[in-house]
């Protein structure tokens, strides 16, 4: 009779913590999408429902009516998107869209509510969501996150006079979230005592100003570690007139570091400042290799070896290699095309980022910066490619593997699906490089268009925009 009852109440646990569970979770926003089996990829395309978490930019820089948010449906089906606006306020508002098949969708960041985070879930279709920011000299475009994570890193930040690093951490569940943010620097490592166990309110983003806690720095590389819950990050650079000139670089952090990456898209450009950061997160020193490959030739360019040691941070100089850079720089000559790959020996964990800032057409600067890949896949998509004032857009991919790859690049606008000729059947050699350009109409204003790509073998894409007076460069949405 004991053992019956000792089971019944065993069962009955089970069924309370089985309840309890049940309970939270449907409270809590929809579970993030199955990512690739790397685990480092922040946005992923898995099925036709799925949610998407955008941070926003810091309502102190810019505000709502700045940002931007697109919703592309690369789905034959039309599809439903419920928009939370986890607005800073406290006051959430819940916004419903259609989004017809085969078409793009743009919105003002302040027609779904206040500042704050997003939180897309979408239903049919195939959509993916990008936000940016569309302001005098600010320019981006960069995909929500499709997952959260127990850790995110940043290797290229910077606070120099005239420079603002901004760190936004997301939590949309239901539940609190916890987080300690260490910031390794050029004058060592730094764990502000607000930044430990720091609370994160359900349905709620914080917004840390990293420039006050790490002040006039040149390398301020961030990591943001959950102790409590699971959280998306996001970093946005901002630059005024006393750095140079005004610009501004988002990216949503990688969750895991790894090492090796993968930056491709690079242009060696006069008088250009471009860099590759490299943030030692391991256990141990690194040795890293640094190695650009010229994207037309085909041929490797004399490599750096660099020692960083733990928490380290460096900066490895792209071209323009004069004076005191030289010891840190990678010399490319002017005018070429080229990738990067970064490697620490003895599988050190490190991460890469690229970050850039160079003239335009018009005589603006562009900012830009993009995490390296680390993973290569066969298919991707990008949410945009011709905004308004959109100058050119281009499409970089690099081939890592042993065999050709046979590239495929479709637009979807308007209900049409477009497939140029000119952009079917591209075929890359091993270990080539080919930057795609994204056709533009030469009868009047350029629709938004999403842009698929497929290949025959796993690649590594990324896209850049060129608007008047600014620029965007960030990865695709893996389409699995």
């Amino acid at each position: 009779m004991k053992s019956r009852r000792f089971l019944f109440i065993v069962v009955l646990v089970a069924l309370v913590a089985v309840g309890l569970a049940v309970g939270n979770g449907s409270s809590a926003a929809p579970e993030h999408v199955a990512v690739p089996a790397s685990g480092t990829n922040a946005s992923a395309l898995a099925s036709s429902n799925t949610v998407w978490f955008c941070p926003g930019a810091p309502a102190k820089v810019y505000p709502a009516s700045a940002g931007r948010v697109t919703l592309s449906n690369i789905g034959d089906a039309a599809a439903e998107a419920d928009v939370t606006d986890l607005a800073d306020d406290g006051t959430p508002t819940h916004t419903q869209l259609r989004v017809p098949a085969d078409s793009v969708v743009t919105r003002p960041r302040d027609a779904f509510g206040g500042p704050g985070a997003l939180t897309v879930e979408t239903f049919g279709g195939r959509v993916v969501v990008e936000e940016g920011i569309t302001a005098s000299k600010a320019f981006e475009s960069t995909p929500c996150a499709t997952r959260t994570s127990t850790h995110w890193y940043f290797a290229a930040g910077s606070t120099p006079r005239g420079v603002e690093q901004w760190l936004v951490i997301t939590n949309p569940y239901a539940s609190d979230a916890k987080v300690d943010v260490t910031l390794r620097t050029s004058g060592g490592v730094r764990k502000p005592d607000d930044l430990q166990a720091m609370d994160v309110a359900r349905r709620s983003r914080s917004v840390i100003a990293v420039h006050d806690y790490a002040v006039r720095l040149d390398r301020v590389a961030v990591e943001v570690d959950a102790e409590v819950g699971s959280v998306v990050a996001s970093q946005v650079s901002v630059f005024t007139a006393d750095a140079g000139g005004p610009g501004a670089a988002q990216t949503i952090g990688s969750p895991a570091p790894a090492s090796e990456w993968t930056l491709l898209g690079g242009i060696a450009r006069r008088h250009a400042s471009t860099y590759v950061a490299i943030a030692n997160v391991g256990d141990e020193t690194a040795q890293v290799d640094v190695q650009a490959t010229d994207a037309h030739k085909k041929a490797s360019i004399s490599p750096l070896i660099l020692t960083v040691v733990q928490d380290a941070v460096v900066w490895v100089q792209l071209g323009e290699c004069e004076g005191a850079a030289a010891k840190t720089c990678l010399t490319i000559p002017d005018g070429t095309h080229y990738m990067v790959d970064v490697r620490a020996e003895q599988n050190v964990s490190i991460v890469a980022q690229s970050f850039s800032r160079y003239e335009i057409a018009s005589g603006a600067l562009a900012t830009t910066t993009a995490l390296g890949a680390i993973t290569p896949e066969r298919s991707y998509v990008f949410g945009r490619s011709s905004p308004s004032d959109a100058v050119g857009t281009s499409i970089a991919v690099f081939n890592p593997s042993g065999v050709a790859a046979s590239v495929d690049v479709s637009t979807t606008t308007g209900g049409r699906v477009t497939r140029l000729s000119t952009l079917q059947h591209v075929v890359l050699g091993p270990g080539a490089q080919v930057t795609l350009s994204v056709p533009r109409s030469r009868r009047g204003p350029n629709p938004d268009a999403a842009v698929t790509l497929t290949s025959s073998q796993p690649v590594f894409v990324e896209r850049t925009i060129i608007v008047e007076d600014e620029a965007s460069t960030s990865a695709g949405v893996v389409a699995g």
